[in-house]
């Protein structure tokens, strides 16, 4: 079968280094990851998602979210999830 390139975007949700950077290398063996967005807590994937504060002019969504928090997400972000 042939190697297939999706070019799939990805928001990565994670508040442990080593944890983050063990996902990255598992991402980085295969071919179908065309960006990544990193966010370390609850409250920026919602920034980035909602174009809020530095991610106004942020222009594509992302097409996967992979979330790996074991903080509890604030009170207003859990609203807004």
């Amino acid at each position: 079968m042939a190697d297939r390139d999706y070019g799939c975007t990805l928001l990565l949700v994670e508040d442990n280094h080593n944890d983050l950077e063990s996902t990255l290398a598992v991402l980085s063996e295969g071919r179908t990851i065309e960006g990544v967005f990193i966010a370390h807590d609850a409250e920026e994937p919602l920034d980035y998602l909602l174009r809020r504060a530095v991610y106004r002019s942020q222009a594509d969504d992302p097409n996967v979210g992979l979330l790996g928090l074991k903080e509890q997400p604030s009170s207003a972000a859990r609203r807004e999830l």
